[in-house]
């Protein structure tokens, strides 16, 4: 066994995929991983020397670093664990050690979510090569109830949570560019392409949280003009299909399917849907779109071949921020389904899960025909 393994437990890919090419570099081999359910198999499989363990948020908003550190300790004694977080208060605490849950955790070092690189690698260093003595800790509190000692969260907590991550990435990608600028132009290219890419995530989740606040406090506008709607369908599912095969097959009536709304509000509940097809789906997976009318509503149906949603957990599907057991290790805010069902209610239309199985979903759209807006005024 590799006696410089370290185990990384990241649920965002492309930070998982940043710590793992520095660890890597500083002749560590790195073993990633995203389910926090992994862990005692991966400890078990590789030995590492190292566990750098993320802040993973739970759907209560409480994190299960502590519980998972307090179980590594039961079972590795010696083994050290590193605190992985852009959690600040869970720093001061793990720093100042005095509360049940740090003295159970014990953690080896902290690193903070932005990161420094030398701080990075010198805090994994410090926590590898230390002597393999066991904490002096006699007794573990019971895991079970560590819970009454985590602190209140709350919805800034996880948007903290999300933003930071690309922030990470963002800080890492730019420090392995500067260093590479000489030497290594094509790998400090590649780096800042990553970095750029992190912006554009950055941008993404912080118009979702506007959109999110703005609908929530009705603070949210719409430009509402006449529309075909069969032409903006079109339009929108273009943008999405630019491979060399098309994978977006698209059923439409022949006559236009006139409606009042906000063009733009509504490519982007499209532009969701669609996203999520993409997302969800292997590459080559094959979505299929149509349109059509019934009684005074136009319907847009998106169907996909993607992993499904769980039976148990559809009923939170559209709530803000809920992540599917499925999706989770996927990036997202889990903010697009609600605001995509808030914009589709303020137009005065519908937005939900029809089917879904582990051959893919079939989420649908309705939004009122113009002809049934004119007799509501008349």
């Amino acid at each position: 066994m590799d006696s410089r393994n370290v185990l990384l437990v990241e649920d965002d890919v492309a930070l998982s995929e940043l710590v793992a090419g520095l660890l890597t570099h500083a002749g560590y081999h790195p073993i990633t991983i995203v389910e926090h359910a992994q862990i005692a198999a991966a400890v078990e499989k590789w030995k590492p020397k190292c566990v750098i363990l993320d802040g993973e948020v739970r759907l209560t908003g409480e994190s299960r670093t502590w519980v998972d550190a307090a179980e590594l300790r039961r079972a590795h004694p010696t083994l050290p664990v590193v605190m992985f977080t852009a959690d600040t208060a869970a720093l001061a605490e793990m720093r100042a050690g005095r509360s049940d849950r740090s003295v159970a955790a014990s953690f080896a070092g902290s690193v903070s979510k932005p990161f420094v690189v030398e701080e990075f690698l010198a805090t994994v260093r410090a926590a590898v090569d230390a002597p393999a003595t066991a904490p002096s800790i006699s007794v573990f509190p019971d895991v079970g109830k560590l819970v009454a000692d985590w602190p209140e969260t709350d919805l800034f907590g996880t948007i903290v949570h999300e933003l930071r991550a690309p922030l990470t990435v963002i800080r890492g990608q730019v420090q392995r560019a500067q260093g590479h600028l000489v030497d290594h132009v094509d790998r400090a290219s590649l780096a800042l392409d990553s970095a750029i890419s992190q912006v554009d995530r950055m941008e993404r989740l912080i118009s979702e949280l506007l959109d999110h606040a703005r609908l929530a406090s009705n603070g949210l506008s719409l430009d509402v003009i006449e529309l075909d709607l069969a032409e903006l369908v079109k339009e929108t599912l273009t943008s999405h299909d630019f491979g060399t095969a098309p994978k977006i097959a698209f059923e439409r009536p022949a006559a236009p399917v006139i409606v009042y709304g906000d063009p733009a509000r509504i490519a982007q509940i499209l532009d969701n849907l669609i996203g999520n097809a993409q997302k969800y789906g292997s590459a080559d997976s094959q979505i299929w779109a149509s349109l059509r009318t019934q009684g005074l509503e136009a319907q847009i149906r998106v169907r996909d071949q993607g992993v499904g949603v769980p039976e148990d957990e559809r009923a939170r599907l559209f709530t803000p921020f809920f992540r599917t057991s499925v999706t989770r290790a996927t990036r997202g805010t889990g903010l697009g389904l609600h605001i995509s069902k808030r914009l589709a209610e303020r137009h005065g239309g519908r937005l939900w899960l029809e089917e879904s199985s582990t051959a893919g979903s079939t989420f649908a759209l309705a939004l009122p025909l113009a002809e049934r807006r004119s007799e509501a005024r008349g």
